[in-house]
């Protein structure tokens, strides 16, 4: 409730400085504990940083595409070790971005950042790139995937846009959440993006409501698009075996 009322006066003053201070507290929740891969487990992966960010990064098999991967708004990246290990496991590449704030990762916080972070990282790539995000990491993903030509987009628990979470997550905040800046309007943008699309989401999912994910197929421009829909998960724990076989099968297209 003091988070909710310190936002709610940060709206209500409304300044350009105060909005960025409440994107702030509502989105960017991480863990800026910094580990190398080796640290956590999966010494495959090899860590170097760019422009102040920490990326874990390694190349693909023959082959095979290079995942281009943005977390969600908890933990960092040492958490997700467990998954990217399964990525090399069947040889794709991996480029882990770790946001200002998030594993080590220094600089501006806030979605014109991350958004621009996220461009200079795929302009290194070379080879076919899977763009995949997870939970807030799909609000880049998709922003990226609209301004660029990934040969698969992959987006696990989306969102539409940051206002629709707001009103979903605050609604006592009721139109002041209109205050808040068009923060990553997923469902319009992805409009643009014509890759193969796959949205995986969790059939009981209370932060992300599924219809989200629903109307992010719809809006979607790609003509190659598939929801799956977890039975019996919720947000954090999408990642069930029946969801990794429609993952590696779609990403075995590629």
């Amino acid at each position: 409730m003091k988070r909710l009322a310190l936002i709610l006066v940060l709206l209500l003053l409304g300044t350009a400085v105060i909005a960025n201070n409440a994107e702030r507290l509502l989105l960017y929740h991480f863990d800026p504990t910094r580990v190398s891969p080796a640290e956590a487990g999966e010494p495959r992966l090899r860590e170097v940083t760019q422009n102040g960010l920490v990326l874990w990064v390694a190349d693909p098999a023959p082959g095979h595409p290079t995942i281009l991967y943005f977390h969600g708004n908890a933990g960092n990246l040492a958490l997700r070790t467990g998954r990217f290990g399964k990525f090399l496991d069947r040889g794709y590449g991996l480029a882990a971005m770790a946001y200002p704030g998030s594993s080590g990762s220094t600089g501006e916080q806030s979605t014109d950042a991350f958004d621009a972070h996220a461009r200079a990282v795929y302009d290194t790539l070379s080879g076919p790139v899977v763009i995949y995000g997870e939970s807030l990491g799909t609000g880049v993903a998709v922003t990226l995937a609209a301004r660029t030509a990934p040969v698969a987009l992959v987006l696990e628990a989306p969102f539409t846009s940051i206002r629709d979470m707001a009103r979903v997550m605050y609604p006592q905040l009721g139109d002041l959440v209109d205050r808040l800046p068009n923060l990553w309007p997923s469902e319009t943008q992805i409009a643009a993006s014509t890759a193969p699309l796959l949205i995986l989401h969790g059939a009981r999912d209370a932060l992300i409501p599924v219809d989200m994910a629903r109307d992010m197929r719809t809006a979607s421009g790609a003509r190659d698009k598939t929801l799956f829909v977890v039975k019996g998960a919720g947000h954090q724990n999408v990642w069930q075996p029946a969801a990794q076989r429609v993952l590696y099968h779609f990403l075995d297209r590629f």
